[in-house]
């Protein structure tokens, strides 16, 4: 995903103000919103409430640091949390995300003892970064969303939105993202308009423009240069972007993106549901009483998830705490009450387990409220434990089943049927006075077990599963490939098709050269790549991947070969300069096709009058490629610029180039 569709761009910058797709907004017309916990650069909090999804970027002096991002809505308070750990400090640097949250590859909503629920983020509800007990920074969702969009004619994409009253005109952008654009003229993975008439997109292959109405509705208008074109964007995803803080060097604070047609809720699996997917919350402090011939039964409504549907009333049911033949016997009332605490029931409970539950239009809520029976008595339920745990043996192996209270009972079955069965002795239940011994011979036992206190309180059934066999050490690694860079390789690999007889705990990666010492660095059990430094440029490395489990390391994976090299860095001349007021030319030739230039005005700190100039492929029989720039507008022709300072992303410098006049 781009860093935009992620977490938020950052934008160029000229002297006059900020510059969006080659359109500059004079700073003296684009208010900042003010905001006094907006994160500063290069800090950032980008929300996208389409998919309750949140990306935290910068907070370098917290990497590798416990961090809490909590959702705030108005008048209702906290609605979503996530705890979790910051990225390192040199994957900050690379311009990764520090956290992102309902992102695949973040966390979760409720990560970390967090509020269990996704919530459903908004317009006005407030993320903020916590460390500690200190907030760092925050950002408010802006009221911004696509409506609508359609081909009004062949070649022309009209998309239709809305703006809040609170979000800032100027602080705007719309995208369409279609990655099959770049098959096209346009050859970029998306077009962007920004407020303003229809004009030129600034490395062509369409036009664009934003108008806003009084009303706070937008329209995006894209003009494209065939039909084909058009209709590759209209399948496209359409957002809109806001900020609540832009700086003086044009980075964008406190961003909110909306994408069209985009479903919130969790965003892997595995995470909470959202509040209006989630059943009611059950009661807390259930309390039963005997009255002589009638029940009291007394509870402590629930706290709801916010956003859920509303609690309407309570189930309160007697339960038999033993089946026969698999069915329970049970008996009870519903109260049509949401502030109900209590209820009578006819006749005694004895040898029944009491259950509460809330109920509403979602159903209702589970694991139900229950009780001891009066408040002195114990309510509390033993835990049960096998040791050893499950797993695999290689000989016979002698069982042993603990209970937490002094005194309790436990069944057993070694058939992995319910302990729980015909009472308290099912047909294959048996109580457990001592160690048992499972033997190999016997072939894979799983082993249900269930323990019951004094006071009458279940444990939660357990089981674990043994099996008998010869350890095995995991499979090799297979394939595994390894790409070379400056001093270092980044080698990637597949888990194997056979883990063993344990998990895979790891992987070891060696480097090895002709001569010299190897290199090796080791990564995680889901780890499938890793940046292996330290290594020498222009020497060849024999490389190969080894898995670990519990028993041992596996066979060395299929060796690869690598060689780390220094970066090229490309060579720059001039061909032609000239210069006079309202024109300038500039021509010259790069070693390197494809490395963008940007030129400024007296030196390396001078003011950029042009940037993103591509040196184009070497024409036929020519050796290096080529550049020109010819403008027509701007300081650089106003005055001429000499001496212009020209650099490379690939590193080349012409420092100092002078334009003669005429």
């Amino acid at each position: 995903m781009s860093k935009f569709a992620r977490g938020g761009g950052r934008r160029k910058v000229t002297a006059a103000g900020l510059a969006i797709s080659g359109i500059v907004i004079s700073a003296s017309v684009a208010p900042v919103t003010a905001h006094a916990a907006v994160p500063a650069f290069p800090d950032n909090i980008t929300i996208f409430p389409d998919r309750d999804f949140v990306s935290v970027d910068g907070f370098s002096d917290y990497a590798g640091k416990q961090v809490t991002i909590e959702v705030q809505r108005p008048h209702v308070g906290l609605i979503g949390s996530a705890t979790g750990t910051m990225a390192s400090a040199d994957s900050i640097a690379a311009g990764n995300p520090a956290i992102e949250v309902n992102h695949p590859g973040g966390l979760c909503w409720g990560a970390g003892g967090g509020l269990q629920v996704t919530p459903d983020i908004r317009a006005g509800d407030v993320v903020s970064v916590r460390f500690g007990g200190t907030v760092a920074a925050d950002a408010t969702a802006l009221d911004i969303g696509v409506t609508g969009g359609s081909l009004t004619a062949p070649t022309t994409l009209v998309i239709q939105g809305r703006l809040g009253p609170e979000v800032d005109r100027t602080f705007l952008e719309h995208r369409i993202i279609e990655p099959a654009l770049r098959n096209t003229e346009v050859a970029r993975r998306d077009v962007r308009a920004v407020p303003g008439a229809l004009v030129n997109a600034p490395k062509g292959g369409y036009s664009s423009g934003l108008r806003v109405a009084d009303d706070g509705a937008f329209t995006a208008t894209y003009e494209f240069l065939n039909e084909k074109t058009a209709a590759v964007a209209a399948e496209g995803l359409y957002t809109v972007s806001s900020w609540q803080d832009q700086d003086p060097d044009g980075n964008t604070q406190g961003v909110t993106i909306s994408e069209f047609g985009e479903v919130g809720g969790p965003g892997m699996g595995g995470c909470p549901a959202g509040a209006v997917q989630q059943g009611p919350a059950s009661p807390t402090g259930v309390v039963v009483r005997d009255l002589d011939g009638t029940t009291s039964v007394s509870w402590t409504p629930p706290r709801q998830t916010p956003g859920a549907a509303p609690v309407l009333g309570y189930t309160v049911r007697a339960v038999d705490r033993l089946s026969r033949n698999g069915v329970q016997g049970e008996t009870g009332v519903r109260v049509n009450d949401p502030d109900a605490t209590s209820v009578t029931l006819p006749g005694s409970v004895e040898g029944k387990r009491v259950e509460v539950r809330s109920f509403g239009e979602a159903g209702e809520s589970w694991p139900p409220a229950t009780p001891g029976s009066d408040p002195s008595a114990d309510a509390t339920q033993p835990t049960v434990t096998a040791r050893p745990a499950g797993g695999l043996y290689t000989a016979d192996t002698q069982v042993t089943l603990t209970a937490s209270e002094a005194g309790s009972e436990i069944y057993y079955t070694l058939d992995g049927s319910d302990p729980l069965e015909a009472g308290t002795t099912g047909p294959a239940a048996k109580l457990y006075t001592g160690p048992f011994e499972l033997k190999a011979s016997d072939g894979p036992r799983t082993v249900r077990f269930v323990a019951f206190d004094a006071a009458g309180n279940a444990s939660q059934a357990r089981l674990e599963k043994y099996t008998f066999g010869t350890a095995e050490a995991p499979g090799a690694p297979q394939p595994v490939t390894a790409q070379g860079s400056d001093a270092s390789a980044t080698v990637r690999w597949t888990a194997p098709a056979n883990p063993g007889t344990s998990p895979i705990t790891g992987y070891e990666i060696t480097a090895t050269p002709a001569s010299g010492t190897a290199v090796t660095t080791t990564a995680g059990a889901g780890a499938s790549s890793v940046l292996l430094t330290g290594l020498r440029n222009d020497t060849t490395y024999t490389v190969r991947v080894v898995a670990v489990n519990a028993v041992g390391k596996s066979s060395s994976s299929t060796p690869v070969e690598v060689t780390p090299k220094a970066p090229a860095v490309d060579k720059l001349v001039i061909t032609l300069a000239k210069w006079k007021s309202g024109d300038l030319r500039l021509e010259g030739t790069g070693s390197l096709p494809g490395a963008s230039l940007t030129l400024r005005i007296g030196g390396p700190n001078g003011e950029v009058f042009a940037s993103d100039v591509i040196v184009q492929p070497p024409a036929a029989g020519a050796v290096n490629g080529t550049w020109s720039l010819r403008l027509r507008t701007g300081p650089a022709t106003v005055k001429n610029p000499s001496p212009v300072y020209i650099s490379s992303d690939k590193g080349g410098v012409l420092a100092s180039v002078t334009v003669p006049n005429g």
